[in-house]
């Protein structure tokens, strides 16, 4: 089994070294979550590390990112997930799953985040992907019943 790739770690720390003057943060952050997943899924497959952790990883690195430069995170949430299905398209990967994978991951904010900010970015992702925001409840709860790494 290969070593495992910490792509996370990596798209935190571009977003917050790039993007702290940016104005459309949210945005740009999204797309560089959309291009590294790419890149990230095509250049671990045969690693050992699973698509699902990659798009995970990413998810959560980007939402890290905009929170600490302090940019608006149910946006970038939004955007990130507006982006999946590209992504998908790309990789040839069904888009509910890559959806559901990237939603994992910007849950794992959560236990970083007021229960304010975590229903903001609930109602942003329902608004644009209607009877996804409770998934995405449920993957908060998930995330911070998590015993901390």
């Amino acid at each position: 089994m290969g070593d495992k790739f910490n792509f996370g770690q990596l798209t935190k720390e571009i977003i917050v070294s790039r993007l702290q003057d940016i104005a459309t943060a949210p945005d740009v952050a999204a797309e560089i979550a959309k291009k590294t997943i790419v890149s990230g899924v095509r250049g671990t497959a045969g690693s050992g590390q699973s698509p699902q952790e990659t798009v995970e990883q990413i998810c959560l690195g980007a939402m890290r990112g905009l929170l600490l430069i302090e940019k608006d995170l149910p946006r970038g949430a939004g955007q990130i997930l507006k982006r999946m299905s590209e992504a998908a398209t790309e990789l040839h990967v069904d888009p509910n799953d890559l959806m559901t994978w990237a939603m994992r991951g910007i849950a794992g904010i959560a236990p970083m985040i007021s229960d304010e900010i975590q229903w903001k970015i609930r109602e942003q992702i329902e608004e644009d992907f209607q009877g996804a925001g409770e998934v995405f409840s449920r993957l908060c709860v998930e995330a911070k019943s998590k015993p901390e790494a």
